[in-house]
């Protein structure tokens, strides 16, 4: 089940990346790149048996960060600050 999400995960991260580099409005390539980046995701979380938490924490705070300019009452820049904050440092 997970090779068959991978691939087409596969598909639609080539697309979502060729659409933002093509995208002319900022607005417009702001969500293909949040659409990239919740594909990046996505493969992090079904590539292996067992995610690595340091890769899930940088999709997550990339998501939150460029999500936080489409959502107006929560401020999801902080929530990932927070996120990376708990990050032990190695």
């Amino acid at each position: 089940m997970e090779d068959s999400i991978l691939r087409l995960v596969k598909e639609a991260h080539a697309i979502a990346e060729a659409s933002a580099l093509a995208a002319s409005d900022a607005q417009q390539r702001k969500q293909f790149i949040l659409a990239d980046l919740s594909l990046h995701l996505v493969q992090a979380a079904l590539r292996v048996p067992q995610p690595d938490e340091a890769e899930l924490k940088r999709y997550l705070f990339g998501v939150l960060t460029v999500a936080n300019g489409f959502v107006e009452d929560v401020d999801l820049k902080a929530m990932a600050e927070r996120l990376m904050a708990a990050t032990p440092q190695t």
